[in-house]
């Protein structure tokens, strides 16, 4: 399959958009959600005095830009992976390259390619408390979390890079899909060494639900720019490489892999290095149970786990749509892979034009209505495109290319409320107990999580097989959109039983 998608250009407008989103999000600060807490408990007024008196440099803009640096360069890897690995081991049959990994089923439903990306993901699940417990009791002189921060970096990008490489590149083989199962159960180790403990400064270093709304939308914004990044850029340099430079497909694919991963490790280590950390107040501690028993009492808290519940079946739908974007490009909407970079500037355009009003949005109707807003869109747009790709000729076409674009809208809301919602439940926890166990809370909500993104690669996996990745057999491709949208309405069922503005805890 051969032809150029349209090269997106940069717009001013687009620009000046996320410039003001930092000015639109201060009125969150008017939220004294804490001050109500500290009112009921004089414990909890001697912790805030503490961690007021300990709030460090990342107050300045620059420094939340530095820090936020993370966020595009964790976000460009975990892309990479979620983007491109389905389509690099099993491409639809149109590009004339045999599959990496056998297609055959086991027990009727298991696949070679689906068993590898659960297996990677289940390790990266019990990874998870196990590194967030470590974080929270470290007292390394060069910060409890920064410490993780330094020695994940260099293998995330690395074990990034490698699962492109498998050890028989041009034929099908198990022992690739042996591969690809090791190799990504040592990227998420590492991927989890970064980001759990990098998403808990955002409730150690955000002192003032202000300043963590702020640290939130920069990690957010960075991190769609570094998603559109991938996206867009991807397709168009291995289309570049095939039509210009005669390279092979996998090989195309190879080089411009390693080209961002590179890139990553860089934007890792700059905001790695660019803020400091803290020691802990005297007047908190470090959890001192056992790692099993502080995730239990994480657990304890019932709007914590009604919040995962729905983040489960949400972060479902939107794997199998990431995993799918590809397919529907090629199987649904026909067009070559670099067509890409029309749908994802369209979807970040949408996306930066609903980002300055989410914060707003947040404060005057509650973030537990703003996920069932973006829930809605979801269910509407994935059973329109499930309707819609069984004739995408003439104006369907084009309807179906803005129906895509409007999925921009949940995954703006998503990015921004998810992570303050988890930092807000942590900070709570330790202004009412005096104990500092943010990473938990991350972890808490990640183990079942990324369970459920195993099941997601899972299922995606058995349905290209059982019902088809191409042209030809298209159905595969078309029911994951059916799946999509069922899993986003049991998300927004879960969330409707959230009491109001309580989705923080």
């Amino acid at each position: 399959m051969s032809g150029r998608g349209q090269r997106t250009v940069g717009n001013p407008t687009l620009i000046i958009n996320l410039v003001k989103i930092a000015q639109d999000i201060t009125v969150l600060s008017r939220n004294d959600s804490d001050m109500a807490i500290l009112r009921h408990h004089n414990r909890g007024s001697e912790t805030m005095a503490s961690l007021q008196r300990s709030q460090s440099d990342i107050s300045s803009p620059r420094s939340q830009l530095l820090f936020a640096m993370g966020s595009a360069g964790f976000n460009l890897m975990e892309r990479l992976i979620v983007l491109y690995v389905p389509f690099y081991f099993l491409p639809p049959a149109e590009y004339g390259v045999p599959n990496l990994v056998p297609e055959h089923r086991f027990l009727g439903v298991a696949t070679v390619l689906g068993m590898a990306l659960v297996l990677g993901r289940i390790i990266d699940a019990f990874a998870d408390p196990i590194i967030a417990a470590l974080s929270d009791r470290s007292d390394s002189p060069v910060g409890r979390r920064k410490v993780f921060l330094y020695y994940s970096t260099l293998p995330l990008a690395l074990c990034g890079a490698l699962i492109f490489f498998p050890p028989f590149p041009g034929q099908t083989s198990t022992w690739n899909g042996v591969w690809l199962g090791i190799i990504l159960a040592f990227f998420y180790i590492a991927y989890t060494g970064y980001v759990n403990p990098y998403l808990a400064l955002i409730s150690d270093l955000g002192h003032t639900e202000e300043l963590r709304l702020k640290l939130s939308l920069r990690v957010a914004i960075l991190g769609m720019i570094a998603t559109l990044a991938v996206t867009a850029g991807i397709p168009e340099f291995v289309s570049w490489l095939g039509s210009s430079r005669g390279m092979e497909l996998r090989t195309s694919y190879q080089l411009s892999v390693t080209i961002f991963a590179v890139s990553a490790a860089l934007l890792l280590y700059i905001a790695t290095l660019g803020f400091r950390e803290k020691a802990l107040p005297k007047h908190l501690h470090t959890e001192e149970r056992g790692t099993w028993a502080s995730l239990r009492d994480t657990f304890s808290n019932i709007t914590f786990r009604t919040y995962v519940l729905g983040e489960m079946l949400l972060q479902f739908a939107l794997n199998l749509m990431t995993m799918g974007l590809l397919y529907y490009i090629v199987v649904i909407f026909r067009r070559p892979q670099s067509f890409m970079t029309v749908l994802a500037g369209a979807m970040a355009a949408l996306a930066a034009g609903v980002f300055p009003f989410v914060g707003r949005a947040a404060l005057r109707f509650g973030k537990r209505n703003l996920f069932i807003v973006g829930l809605g869109v979801m269910i509407i747009c994935s059973l329109t495109l499930f309707l819609l790709s069984f004739n995408m000729d003439g104006f369907m076409h084009y309807l179906g290319v803005m129906t895509l674009a409007f999925m921009g809208v949940p995954l703006a809301i998503f990015s921004i409320l998810i992570s303050p919602a988890i930092a807000q439940m942590a900070r709570r926890h330790t202004i009412k107990t005096g104990i500092s166990k943010e990473a938990m809370f991350f972890a808490a909500r990640a183990i079942p999580v990324k369970f459920v993104i195993a099941a997601a690669g899972a299922t995606f996996s058995y349905l290209l097989a059982a019902f088809g990745k191409d042209i030809a057999r298209p159905l595969g491709v078309q029911l994951s959109l059916l799946v999509i949208a069922l899993s986003s309405l049991a998300s927004l069922l879960v969330f409707s039983r959230l009491p109001d503005d309580r989705v923080d805890g």
